[in-house]
Parts: C-alpha cells; structure tokens; sequence
C-alpha cells in the first residue's frame, strides 16, 4: 500500500489568523460567565507516549487477545450507534440516471498507516475527513501490512462519523502477496481449527467487532501459492530453502467454512465482504467477475450462503477484457444463482489517479444507464492524499463523488473512458436524518482553531473525526434566480462551534432570493419542535427557512429577524408543521442590497425539542497515566470520568484552569475517556488544574467538573548531557563536542583531561588532544536553581594508529538476525555498502542484527542509515536502539543507547573498545507503531586491530 506523503495542509488565510495575538474572550453559560484565556498553538515537535493506539494483530496475537486484558481499549471503542436511514426506495432522485438498486462501498485509506493511529485525533489539522456519507452504502477501513498487522479494526472515530450518517464501517483481513512480505503462515494460523473442527479466529473476529462497535469485516487472501522460507533466525545464517507449501484447495475450503461459521455466530448485524482473488482451488486468479472459480465464497454446493458480498477485481474495465462483458455476466450468474447482483461491486482502483482513471463505463450499466452491479472504489482518499490544501481536497471531493460542475442535478452518464461522470449519476443521496433531535454545526471535523459559540478560544490545530457533523445531503444545489450568482465551501477561517463552517459567497441582486437544498430528512414534527440557524452575512440578509412536507407541498418559514455582520440565532416558528413530516430542508437568503462580494456563513442548525435543564456535572475525573517528557516541560495526560446522565448530551469539553480563574480549552469529545497529547507546563508552576464540562444539544454547558490536579516533576536544575563527533583519534586531533543538556541551562562547564585546553565554558567546544592517551570529559550544566554534571570516563583515546578517517570494520561481514522478510531483505543487505538495499524484519519488536567482523578489532563509532536514507517515509526511521559488542558472540555488553532518534543517518560514538561482533537490538523500529526495522546500512568504525 502506498503511503500518504508528509505534508503541510493550510490556507493563507486561515495560517494568518492562526497567527494573530487575539485577547481572552468571554461567554455567557448556564453556570455562569466564563473568561476563556485562548490556547496557543501545539508544539507539534513534542509527541509523548500516553497516546492510545488504534489495534491491529497478526493472527496469532488476535487470537490471544482479550478486550478485558488491552489496557487500551476503552479508548477504542466507537460511542455512535449505526443510524437507521431513510428506506432507499422513498428518497428523491435529483437527475436521471439515480436509482436506489445499486451500492457503492469505499475501500479508503483513513489513516496513512496500518500503525500508529489515535482512536480519536490528536493535535495535527491534517486528516482525511471524508464527508460524503450520501455517497456511501459501506466503509471499508482499508489497512494491513506485512510490517505492522494484517487484521486491522476501524479507528473509533470513523466508525462515529460513518455510524452518524447510517454508513457501516468493515475492518480489514487483509494476507499481502509474498513480494510485499506475505507469509503463507499466516494465513494457516488464521485458517486453524480446535479440535472439535471450529475456528477460532470466527469467535475472535465477531468478538473485535462487537467490543469496539464496527459492522463486520473485508477479507483480502492474496498470499501467493509458493513462497520461500529463510532459516537465518534459527541458524544464524543467511542461508535459505525452498518450499513448495503453497496455496492449496483446503486452504480455500477452510476459508468457506471459516466465513459461514462466522456467519453463523455474527447473525445479520455483522457483514462479511469477501475479495475476489483466491479461487474455489486455492489458486491466486483474479476473476474480475463472478465465476464458477469464485462463487463458492458466496453460495456453497447446497445453496445456503457464506459470505454478504464480493468485491470484484479492478480488470473488467480494461481493454483486453472488455469483449467479455463481465459485469453484464455476473448479474446474469447472481440470478441464476439466487443472488442479489447488486451485492457485487466492480472495483474501481483510483489510488494513483483518481478522476483522471479510464474505466469503461458502457461496461459498468446498461444501454438504458442501469448498472449491472453495485459500485466498489479503491483508494478513492486519493481526494485527500493528492491536495495540498483543505480547499483542494474539497474540490476533488465533489468532482468524484458529485461531478464536475458540484451539483449532483446536473449529472450524466459518461459517453468516454477518460470522463468521470461523478458518483451522484448513480447513486443516490441517501440521509440518516430521521428523527429529532437533529443538530449540526457543519464541522468537518477538524480545525486550525477551535471556536466555541462564534468565539475562537483555541489556535491549536486538532482533527477527531468523532466530532464530525451530519453534513448536507446535497453539494451544491443552489437555485439562483437571474442576477444572483451564489456558491457554497467549507469554510476553516471562522465557525460557531468547532473548526469551519459553511461559507455562502458571491453575487447577489436586492430582493432576489437564492435558495440552498441542504438535507434529506423524513423527520415528524411536534408541538415542541423548534428550529434554529446560527449564521451571519456581511450584509442585512433574510434568511428563511423552506421545508418540503410528506405531501410534496412546500412550506416557508420566515426567520424572526435578519443576519447582521455577527453571529446570531435565527428562529423560526413552525407551530404550523405539528404532525406533519418534514422531507427536506432549504434555506433561503434575500439581501436587502445588491453586491459582488456578498458573504454568508452558516454556523449551526438544530432540530430539537424545547431545552431542557443544563447537564449536569461529570464524576470522578481520573487521570489514568501521565508521562513527561526529559525536562519535565510537556506531559501526555490520559483522562477519564464518570457521566452523571447522557440524556441529551452532545459532546464533553476539556479545559485547563489557569491561576486567573480563566479557563484554556485543550479539546473536545464524544465519549468519556480524553488523551492530552501536549500539554505544555507554563513556566515553573508545579501543579495543573483540569476539568470537564459536558455540553447538551441545545449547546448548553453544565457546571465543570472537579478540578484534577497533575503534578509536574521538579524540572528546576538542568540535565547535563552531551554527544562527540570522534572518540578515536590521532594525536593533533580536534574533536567536536555537541551539548544535548536540557534547554534550562543557562551556563556550561566543560573539564578536558588531556588536551591542550583543559576547560571551557563554550556551549559546543572544539578541543585538540596533542599527546596519546585516554582521557575522561566532565560536562557540568547550571542555572539560577542549581547543577548537574556528567563524566564520560575514558571517553577519548588518542593514538598515532587513528591518523585520518576511521575504517568501515563491517563491509560485508558475515550476518545473523532475529528474522527478516525474504532474501532480498536478508540481513547481509545492511552492510553491502548500498542505499539501495536494506535489512527488514517484520513481527514484535525488539530485532536484533549481529555482525562478525571477523576479527578482534578496536571500534569506536556505529554509523545508521534509516529508512529515509534509502528513499523511505521519514515515520519508518528508527526511534530506538542499542548497540552491543563481544568479543566471543556470546557475551554482550551495552557500549550505547539511542532514545529518540528521527534523522535519516545516525552516528553513535563511545569509548574505543575491542570486539569482534557488534551488534544492535531495535526496541522502537520506526517513528509510530510499525514494528518493522529497515535499516539500510549499518557501518561499525574503529580500526583494524585492538588497542595494546
């Protein structure tokens, strides 16, 4: 799977406001006033460990999993339930060619990586905050590697944002071709049976599901029939044999049974999707239809089912099997078979061009633009990983789910292969807003400031997809009379709750009404209902609310007064529609003066009863774990509480009481657990006040929780560290030293035994050593509040033996490791001398490479080439390591210790010692949580014989 390039998502805009020294502002709440102290910006830089991390297993450890014993899981599990949408056979089309037989299933990439993910967003703008719901029948949470984890649940916060708009969300199954580091272990670990002949990992699967509340699973078996087997972990060598266990005809029969027994203890509410790839024979052979080489994984012999649906392979459209007609062939197969064919889905690979893909859309429908099957799009965050900026993604967004003119009327079938005609000119919009109380603020869920009653509280970026909004069935439908030009965007520079809005803009003619279809709904009003719009205008706007009834008349609302330049709430009395069932919802806007440059936001809308009293104040706020980071200046804060009622409750606000009595909001939540990621200590105070404040529907905010207190560790007296460019050297050699003391310190003591200056108080000296020797180095660090010091003993040896560059000790010396992916990624790659080849190594964590110089020889530095050296995401560097020698290969000893690295090349020096064998043990393999090692290079220096 290719990975998401790193990258900087801003508007100039918007970065200008963000960087704007705005004062505090105050609301009026239900507890009373409150004074906000806006939060500054996030470090970004500063990424502690308390972040829960999204699960993903290889077989064998799902099937020792336990909800009860993952300390993590709380924070994984979905709080939304899958709302129940409007039956598709009652929705409006809005063009021709819509109908409500056929689906579209999405297979997107949400998160860059199978590892490393947070349940529910961190400090960072940037996410794929996919929208179009509408467009959706089901997610899959596509996922998987050889590196990290094949059997991949959905984030906590996709399965929210999906199961707000009626979508169910799949996990991935997902058994890569041995090329990317496939094991056909793995998929015999998945295949066991007991010894009553049931499956596990049935059992296992059903039980993921449930626990963190996602809808089912797409199973991906593309494991190649042959594979390779390398012995090195157990020999020692870089020896390897061949095997012919390949893909088998019980493996096939196996996986049939494995889906109808998981079928059997899912029920309904779980689905399955099966991936056309592996045949009825256990051959890998791409059908790109339904055949009778593949249909066994949809109905058995007997006729009785075993999995819900099928992806089909991506080849139907191309030219060599167009003749065939496939598409038109598997729904003819489907029926004959019993089958719905709109339980197929012609895949669709849009990864690497998205809109721009050729597909054979004469293929996919009929002459009378029916299509012969239901829709599958692969990759289709190819909107979000192409862009580089919100405003792009967005554009991209609407040409391939609505079309290129952004409004879903206006579609039509494709007459061309390199046309896209847009989702919308067979899908239909579907809408899971079907009762009260319905309420959006239009968020994206995501922001570079965060806004809280049109008031920006916050600069921090931040992105929990939890928090997204139901946004408009419709992008855009605007009905513009003559001389009116308006058009519609997300809007990231202002909001009234959240991170963006709905910004309305252009041209607009006094008098003259434009109107925008927003939402399907099928939403009985009552005597209670009431309907309110937060929004604002730069010029005084009517804004009326226009509603279509279960009869097809259509009703108009007039507001209770105009839009001013500031945000206010428009209401509107619908006394009128008591019992009587709204199907869509519109609003218009009629200017009291005409402008070129006109401006409308619309800020929030709410469906609800008549309010009720304030929530009331969460319990218990626990803090489950805290970390700091060296020098005790950020912390990662875990918390948890106790909801005194949820009826009625919208989100929970997390703040930090400063010493004023003000309040810094640090985030927002759905659910009663939150993760501090950065929290930064202001100056040297000791102790941290934290509260929760719970928010209604009615964005009422009760009365915040008790204060929990963090302690800060005593961080006053500097930490003396520091690193050295060379540790063996000539005499009349300079050396480097390079201070890594805590940035508290404000002067510097250096004492150098041996050399011709002996002391220094320069923050990075150069020293010269004219005579041979061993000689120790003492760092002392101070401030106002103390010191601390650090001597290196017999860190520098000088000798006329180290005149000029250090040897490379490890070219191509004889390698052993722990494990690793295949030959071509086989441990002896690491000392080759080229950047074009690497050591991996896929499993847990710690890995382990050991190299045989061959001799005893003195060595005093190991050179690293990470990932990115070697063409590699910087994430996939090495975090954390060890460098071990021996002089026997049996006994090691620790010579060096690396933390935190995050360079593409590293450079460990230490005191010269002898050894013949050095090696590294991985604890941390890459930057997030992919438990895969690359290392490139890895070059031991020293020279070729021991010190005497």
């Amino acid at each position: 799977m290719r990975k998401r390039r790193q990258r900087q998502i801003a508007s100039t805009f918007a970065l200008l406001i963000a960087a704007l020294s705005l004062s505090a502002c105050s609301s009026q709440q239900s507890s009373g006033k409150v004074s906000y102290k806006q939060t500054a910006e996030a470090s970004l830089d500063k990424g502690m460990d308390n972040q829960p991390e999204a699960p993903y297993w290889f077989p064998n450890q799902l099937l020792k999993w336990q909800f009860s014993k993952d300390k993590q899981a709380k924070y994984n599990v979905a709080t939304v339930p899958l709302a129940k949408r409007i039956d598709k056979w009652q929705l409006p089309t809005v063009n021709k060619t819509q109908g409500p037989k056929m689906k579209v299933v999405a297979l997107s990439i949400m998160n860059a990586s199978t590892s490393g993910n947070a349940p529910r967003g961190i400090n960072t703008f940037d996410a794929n905050v996919f929208s179009n719901w509408q467009y959706i029948d089901q997610l899959v949470y596509w996922g998987g590697s050889a590196g990290e984890g094949l059997i991949v649940p959905p984030t906590a916060d996709v399965i929210d944002a999906a199961h707000k708009n009626g979508v169910p969300v799949l996990g991935t199954v997902f058994f890569p071709q041995v090329v990317s580091g496939g094991k056909l272990k793995w998929l015999n670990d998945f295949l066991k049976q007991d010894k009553d002949g049931h499956f596990p990992m049935a059992d296992k699967l059903v039980a993921v599901a449930k626990a963190y509340g996602f809808d089912g699973w797409f199973i991906n078996q593309e494991t190649d029939p042959e594979v390779k087997s390398f012995d090195s972990a157990a020999s020692g060598k870089n020896s390897q044999s061949t095997t012919k266990s390949g893909l088998t005809k019980k493996h096939a029969q196996l996986m049939q049974q494995l889906i109808k027994e998981y079928k059997q203890k899912a029920g309904s509410k779980l689905d399955l999707m099966w991936y056309d790839s592996m045949t009825k024979d256990g051959k890998m052979d791409w059908q790109n239809a339904l055949t009778k080489e593949n249909q066994s994984y949809l109905v058995d012999a007997n006729m009785k089912p075993v999995a819900d649906s099928m992806f089909l392979n991506f080849w139907w459209t191309k030219k060599r099997l167009a003749s065939q007609d496939l598409l038109k062939k598997s729904r003819d197969r489907a029926e004959k078979l019993g089958l719905n064919p709109y339980n197929l889905f012609a895949g669709i690979d849009v990864q690497a061009d998205g809109t721009s893909t050729p597909v054979r859309w004469d293929l996919f429908a009929n002459q009378h633009n029916v299509p012969h099957t239901s829709l599958g799009l692969y990759a289709p965050n190819w909107t979000y990983t192409s862009s580089e900026t919100p405003d792009e993604f967005q554009s991209k967004e609407e040409t391939l789910w609505v079309n290129d003119h952004s409004d879903p009327s206006r579609s039509v079938p494709s007459k061309t292969s390199s046309q896209w005609p847009g989702v919308s000119t067979y899908a239909v919009e579907k809408s899971a807003i079907t009762k009260q109380p319905f309420v959006t603020n239009f968020s994206l869920g995501n922001g570079y400031n965060y806004f809280i009653k049109g008031r920006k509280v916050s600069l921090r970026d931040w992105n929990n997809r939890s928090l997204q909004a139901i946004n408009p069935t419709y992008r855009w439908m605007i009905d513009n009379p003559s001389g009116n030009d308006l058009k519609a965007a997300f809007d990231y520079t202002d909001a009234y709750d959240g991170g963006n809005d709905i910004q309305l803009s252009g041209q607009m003619r006094k008098n003259k009404t434009s109107t925008i279809k927003l939402y399907t709904t099928d939403i009985p009003f009552t005597t209670n209902t009431q309907v309110k719009v937060a929004a604002k205008a730069t010029d005084k706007t009517q804004l009326d609310l226009v509603v279509t009834l279960k009869d097809g008349r259509k009703k108009t609302i007039k507001g209770d007064q105009a839009l001013s330049s500031k945000w206010q709430t428009i209401d509107y009395d619908v006394s009128g529609l008591a019992k009587k069932t709204v199907k869509s919802i519109s609003l218009s806007l009629t200017t009291s003066k005409s402008d070129t440059s006109y401006r409308a936001q619309l800020g929030r809308l709410a469906i609800t009863g008549k309010p009720q009293a304030s929530p009331t104040a969460v319990k218990s706020v626990a803090i489950d774990n805290r970390v700091f980071d060296e020098e005790g200046k950020y912390a990662g804060v875990n918390l948890s509480w106790q909801a005194a009622s949820t009826k009625h409750l919208d989100h929970y606000e997390i703040y930090q009481r400063n010493q004023n009595g003000s309040r810094s909001f640090l985030g927002a939540t759905d659910t009663t657990n939150f993760y501090l990621n950065v929290l930064e200590r202001t100056g040297q105070q000791n102790e941290t006040d934290l509260m929760v404040v719970p928010v209604d529907i009615w964005n009422q905010r009760g009365p915040a929780s008790k204060v929990t207190t963090l302690k800060w560790p005593d961080n006053r007296k500097p930490k003396a560290a520091f690193t050295v460019d060379r540790t063996l050297a000539s005499p009349g050699s300079t050396i480097k030293f390079t201070n890594t003391s805590s940035n508290n310190a404000t002067s510097f003591k250096w004492q150098f035994t041996g050399a011709k200056q002996t002391s220094s108080t320069a923050k990075n000296p150069t020293v010269t050593y004219a005579k041979a020797g061993t000689y120790n180095v003492t760092l002392t660090a101070k401030n106002k509040d103390g010191q601390r010091s650090v001597t290196m003993k017999k860190l520098i040896t000088i000798t006329p033996k180290a005149k000029g560059a250090l040897t490379v000790l490890s070219k191509n010396a004889k390698t052993s490791a722990s494990g690793y992916t295949n030959s071509s990624e086989a441990p002896k790659m690491a000392v080759d001398g080229k950047l074009s080849t690497k050591w991996c190594a896929t499993g847990k964590a710690p890995h382990t490479l050991t190299l045989d110089l061959g001799h005893q020889a003195t060595v005093s530095a190991v050179k690293l080439a990470h990932a990115k050296a070697g063409g590699e995401s910087a994430d996939m560097n090495t975090k954390a390591w060890t460098i071990q020698v021996s002089t026997d290969g049996k006994h090691f000893k620790d010579i060096a210790r690396t933390y935190d690295n995050t360079k593409a090349t590293s450079l460990n020096t230490f005191a010269a010692t002898t050894a013949r064998y050095v090696r590294i043990v991985v604890d941390k393999p890459t930057q997030v949580a992919d438990t895969a090692v690359r290392i490139y290079e890895m070059d031991v220096l020293g020279l070729n014989s021991p010190l005497k």
